[in-house]
């Protein structure tokens, strides 16, 4: 499941891509980029400190794209660089975690610019890694991190980029770098990276002149959507039973700006697991119902075109576990084809623990 779900990360920012390219702009910039990173892993588990044993190392190879449309997202957001990369990392220990593979799709949005050809950026991407060594429970039990091969790879990261001309481009980069497969599959701990890296790019000549449009919904205003959340989860040791997990939920939006919108959202979530969570616990329940969880959310959402970004801060109102605190993040994105639809990636969490990747389909009801 880990594997489909990234893999409709990926087409869910192709087309975002795509979209931009055939409607969004008057031309687009192309060109390539090659990054050297080195860092270290960073455990939040103290049983996890013995996979920390030398540096980690990668090379990162992007094709990079600049919209210079004048109607739509790219002004909006500054003219940012957008693309696909391809992601090698020596994970810091060649026995226990081996290496990943990575490909996924970034947006560069430009924050600051000092003086002139240098500038700020912030870095935000997800797609599909591949992890070559995970948890076994004779051959590999050290690895308390990775249990799946196939994971979520998420680049959250700062650059300052300083142009030589108008082709070529220096940058040094600050990342924070996450695997994990959103507890589809125990142990699930989960990898995390700091990595420090320095690179350049080159801007080939310009692709064709699209005719630039509008963003279809800028006139939308207040929205109440209804939101419906399908996942499957493993919980406590590794092997155990999957268990499903569905969610409904109640969302209003306004936009702060023309691309930008904010609100609130009621949750309703069940999640089977809990039943085990609270039976482990010795926390008495009777019904169903008191073993769900509901909660209410501050959520924002980035609008590229028909793909936005979704961030959510919400608090439990009802959950009688309370291993994981009182509050739950929601980070994912979502694409809009049509007026009243919208498709649905996320992964909830509480902090740093991953608690399910959310699969889900929206229907504007207001």
């Amino acid at each position: 499941m880990i594997k489909q779900l990234a893999l409709i990360t990926l087409a869910l920012l192709y087309c975002c891509i795509a979209s931009s390219a055939n409607a969004d702009t008057t031309s687009i910039a192309q060109g390539f980029g090659l990054k050297v990173h080195t860092g270290v892993f960073q455990y939040h588990h103290k049983e996890m400190e013995l996979l920390r044993s030398n540096p980690a190392t990668a090379i990162e190879v992007l094709y990079i794209l600049k919209g210079n449309g004048e109607k739509s997202w790219h002004k909006f957001y500054g003219y940012p660089k957008y693309g696909v990369s391809y992601f090698f990392m020596d994970l810091g220990n060649r026995e226990i975690l081996g290496y990943s593979h990575s490909i996924y799709p970034f947006i560069e949005f430009p924050i600051y610019s000092p003086i002139k050809n240098l500038n700020l950026g912030l870095i935000v991407g997800s797609g599909l890694g591949y992890i070559t060594k995970t948890y076994h429970r004779t051959q590999n039990f050290k690895n308390t991190a990775i249990s799946s091969h196939f994971n979520a790879f998420i680049n959250l990261g700062a650059t300052l980029n300083y142009s030589l001309n108008n082709r070529v481009s220096l940058n040094a980069n600050f990342n924070l770098i996450h695997f994990s497969n959103g507890s589809y599959k125990k142990p699930n701990s989960g990898l995390n990276y700091t990595l420090m890296s320095a690179g350049a790019s080159y801007t080939l000549n310009s692709l064709k002149t699209f005719k630039s449009t509008e963003y279809p919904f800028k006139n939308e205003t207040h929205r109440i959507m209804l939101l419906g959340i399908a996942s499957q989860k493993e919980v406590k040791g590794a092997g155990g039973p999957k268990y499903f997990v569905g969610s409904l939920s109640v969302e209003y939006s306004y936009p702060i700006k023309r691309l930008w919108r904010a609100g609130l959202t009621c949750d309703f979530m069940y999640d089977t697991s809990n039943k085990f969570i609270l039976n482990y616990q010795h926390v008495d329940w009777e019904t169903p119902w008191q073993a769900a969880k509901g909660g209410i959310a501050i959520n924002s959402e980035l609008i590229l075109n028909r793909l936005s970004a979704v961030f959510a801060l919400g608090g439990y109102v009802h959950n009688l576990d309370s291993s994981n605190g009182k509050f739950y993040q929601r980070v994912g994105l979502r694409y809009r084809p049509a007026d009243r639809v919208f498709l649905h990636l996320a992964l909830k969490t509480h902090w740093t623990i991953a608690d399910y990747l959310e699969l889900g389909i929206g229907f504007k009801i207001l």
